[in-house]
């Protein structure tokens, strides 16, 4: 298992592992590839100089801005030749070439027919006899400006002077808010600007470790060359980089303090080594197969659950220290095995009770917390394993006596006695558990944002935010989504929810939007406006039956004549427009433009930042700005088949809270399993109530405690009480399991529990202090709720069962039996 781990650990740091599953809705889909598409993919750099000019140089003939802005592009294109060239890299784009153009003037110019008007009113408009006067009049005004020479190159063929509007659609769309400079993206501030895309996902650490660092040696050879040059950068590999660092540190911090803590602890009670290091068999077995049984299952293990399993060793610790402490402070006749055997029934019960808890969040709606369950559940089994039939032949028949172990467990064992005596004082513990959760519960909160389980690096945040203002002033994470089974189905529907934004626009509900609507309408709506030209109600009156598409075209071509002779201009100047027309009409021209012609042109970056595959389907969105109501919208998209209003952050929220309460119903269905499993072994109300109720009442109180502090609960405070109740209740049933049964017992049961509690409260405090929530909301959760359980479960077992039949009191170490030398057996 250690070599197959060695071979195939690979560490996921990706959020997405922790979106809920399922029923999913389209919508939680969307985000799930969202968050794993090209979208995430794409690193923007932005590279700025502060240079001015030189001191020969005067200023009136090299402006400052000038001079940086020559200097940033000069980088830029360095930067990107040698970023090209990476591995992981699989496209970067820095500006617009001329090639660009002339493959944008290649895919409108020869369709511009195909994009005259998006709405059936509008094509009636603009191809009336009025459109058409208010046509050529718009022409004789742009033959007096000083661009009349390229419009006059135009116009023969686009009277209509459709192919210009296109352009300008395309330009602004493309380049958002960025400038070209020869054939550079550049800032208003005479930042250059490269956008590449990674191959692989932008959580996969060791990709993205050595994208990030060709980057930053490719920037250092240019900046030793250039001092006044800086780079900036956006882009989700940064951030899940710096999470995968800090949650392998937080699991070496954890795993090195926790067995060095470990090994202190049993050093002191047990003093020689061979019982330090044979708890640790149980604790390496516990770990390794739960690795290597999730990396078999899932493929990758995810950071935070390696993080969660290295704090197993609070749980798997309890097992070994429980049968030293009973095979030294009372060894059994028959040694080792002995001892095993009698211990066995407490054991047993306590790691049935934790996996079983575990098995119930296998059924949890989020991947992660499968994730969770399975390695819990296999671990704790593994380590229950190892200490019942690994450690009995590792050890010594006749345990040397440790002082400072009796002393604690006849201490223990005294102040059980006194606690007896005194049961009435007793019940103050838990009614002051129960009070204080009863003054928590109504103020109990819970964070459902994303957010709240990651950990948010301020500086990469603002750098982020700053590069991603000067690229696109669109809100992040709120768009509009038109979903189809094909291509054409969602531009239908991209088609209608265009329509809609604009008014919603011109209504005051939403600022801006950019849709891939700007550049490319369905193939229906295409020929609908081709078949506009050719259906006018001119043409019909020339010819009645219709006629040939090549004679209604050039019915067409007469009235758009006669209009703008009419105008001044002179007859058959727009023959060219009215050949093209034909050609269309006839199917010789070109055929309508698609989402596959885009893809294959300098435009692909902006369609495929728009258009997401969801398992079969195609999704088309559109960039919003300035949303005031998202309910608004959605009412007034309702009747458009495919449109949805995807609000990420509020989509989310819904989902975590919704899974959130199913979590918790799985940890209540979890509880009644181990209440049912814990009655069927003792059958009797007060034992079973004395193993289950501190388990219980502690999960209450460590959240009691964390919201009277100040915290919100989310997710992994509620995996986290599963912890809690589970070794809440391992102490309750060792406790009862010793109880009527020689004091030696009953105080080496004691000594166990409070040096579980103290390896528990280690690991899971180092968890507390880690830099990511999800990880801290562990380590509090568990550290609160199992010291809540040391004091706990004593109290509770005095009060349910009263006295014990046996003899409390100080250890008294009986005396092994002496064996038969000849064949082993006791004299």
């Amino acid at each position: 298992m250690g070599l197959f781990v060695a071979l195939r650990l690979e560490l996921d740091t990706a959020i997405t592992h922790f979106l809920a599953g399922g029923e999913d809705t389209r919508l939680l889909e969307l985000s799930r590839d969202l968050a794993d598409s090209e979208l995430t993919r794409t690193v923007i750099l932005v590279v700025a100089s502060t240079a001015t000019p030189a001191e020969s140089e005067p200023e009136s003939e090299v402006d400052a801005s000038d001079a940086g802005r020559k200097r940033a592009i000069a980088a830029a294109a360095q930067l990107a030749e040698a970023l090209a060239a990476h591995e992981e890299v699989a496209w970067v784009r820095s500006g617009w070439r001329d090639s660009g153009s002339e493959a944008v003037h290649e895919l409108y110019f020869p369709r511009r027919v195909y994009f005259t008007a998006a709405t059936a009113a509008g094509r009636d408009a603009a191809l009336s006899e009025a459109g058409l006067r208010a046509a050529a009049e718009r022409l004789e005004s742009q033959l007096r400006l000083p661009t009349a020479a390229l419009v006059k190159q135009v116009a023969p063929r686009d009277p209509l002077l459709l192919y210009p509007a296109l352009l300008e659609r395309v330009e602004q769309d493309r380049a958002d808010t960025l400038e070209i400079v020869d054939g550079q993206f550049v800032t208003p501030a005479g930042e250059a600007v490269l956008f590449l895309a990674s191959k692989h996902s932008p959580f996969r650490a060791e990709y993205q470790a050595s994208l990030q660092a060709a980057i930053a040696a490719t920037f250092a050879e240019l900046a030793a060359q250039d001092d006044t040059l800086t780079l900036r950068q956006s882009g989700v590999g940064r951030f899940a980089l710096r999470a995968e660092s800090r949650i392998r540190a937080d699991i070496q911090r954890i795993s090195v303090v926790s067995t060095l803590g470990v090994v202190a602890l049993f050093l002191l009670l047990f003093r020689g080594p061979r019982l330090v290091l044979l708890a640790l068999v149980p604790l390496a077995a516990g770990v390794l197969t739960a690795t290597a049984t999730c990396l078999a299952a899932f493929g990758t293990i995810h950071g935070l659950t390696l993080a969660f399993g290295a704090s197993l060793i609070g749980i798997c610790i309890d097992y070994p220290v429980h049968l030293f402490n009973h095979h030294v402070l009372e060894p059994d006749a028959a040694g080792p095995r002995g001892t095993v055997r009698r211990v066995r029934p407490g054991l047993l019960l306590g790691a049935a009770t934790t996996v079983a808890g575990f098995v119930g969040l296998g059924w949890a709606a989020f991947p992660g917390v499968r994730e969770i369950a399975v390695f819990a559940a296999v671990g704790v089994t593994a380590a229950l394993a190892a200490t019942l039939y690994l450690l009995p032949p590792l050890m010594r028949e006749r345990p040397p006596p440790v002082a400072i172990q009796r002393k604690l467990a006849d201490g223990a064992a005294r102040v059980l006695a006194a606690l007896r005596r005194r049961r009435s004082v007793m019940a103050v513990l838990p009614l002051a558990a129960l009070g204080v959760i009863a003054i928590a519960l109504p103020r109990v909160a819970f964070d459902d944002r994303v957010a709240a389980l990651t950990e948010t690096d301020a500086d990469l945040l603002a750098e982020d935010e700053s590069v991603r203002a000067l690229v696109s002033r669109m809100d992040a994470g709120r768009m509009i989504v038109a979903i189809g089974d094909d291509d054409e189905a969602a531009l239908c529907s991209n088609d209608a929810i265009h329509a809609r934004l604009v008014a919603a626009r011109e209504a005051g509900e939403l600022e801006a939007f950019v849709s891939l609507h700007d550049l490319l309408w369905s193939v229906q709506l295409q020929r609908d406006n081709l078949a506009a030209y050719l259906s006018a109600p001119a043409s019909l009156a020339t010819h009645p039956s219709g006629g040939s598409e090549r004679e209604a075209a050039a019915a067409f071509g007469a009235r758009l004549d006669a209009a703008f002779v009419a105008a001044g201009f002179r007859t058959a100047a727009f023959a060219p427009f009215t050949r093209d027309l034909e050609a269309l009409a006839v199917g010789e021209g070109a055929a309508p433009l698609t989402v596959g012609d885009l893809q294959a042109s300098p435009l692909a970056t902006f369609v495929d930042s728009l258009r997401v595959e969801l398992d079969g389907q195609i999704a088309i969105l559109t960039r919003t700005r300035g949303l005031a109501d998202t309910q608004l919208l959605r009412e007034r998209l309702a009747d458009i088949e495919g449109a949805l209003v995807f609000d990420q952050q509020e989509l989310l929220e819904e989902i975590y809270g919704s899974h959130r309460r199913s979590t918790l119903r799985l940890v209540a269905l979890g509880l009644l399993a181990v209440l049912a499993m814990i009655a069927l072994r003792y059958r009797r109300v007060g034992a079973t109530l004395a193993a289950f109720a501190p388990a219980l009442l502690a999960a209450g109180t460590a959240v009691a405690v964390l919201t009277l502090a100040g915290f919100t609960l989310n997710l992994f405070h509620v995996v986290s009480l599963l912890l809690v109740l589970s070794m809440g209740v391992d102490y309750g049933v060792f406790l009862a399991e010793s109880h009527g049964r020689t004091g030696d017992e009953l105080a080496a049961t004691l000594l166990s529990l409070l040096a579980c509690c103290m390896s528990t409260v280690l690991a899971f405090g180092l968890l507390a202090m880690s830099s990511n929530p999800a990880l801290r909301a562990v380590g509090l959760t568990v550290g609160l709720g199992v010291l809540a359980s040391l004091l706990l479960a004593p109290t509770s077992l005095i009060l349910m069962t009263g006295a014990a039949s046996g003899r409390p009191g100080p250890a008294r170490r009986q005396p092994a039996p002496r064996r038969d030398p000849a064949d082993g057996s006791p004299r």
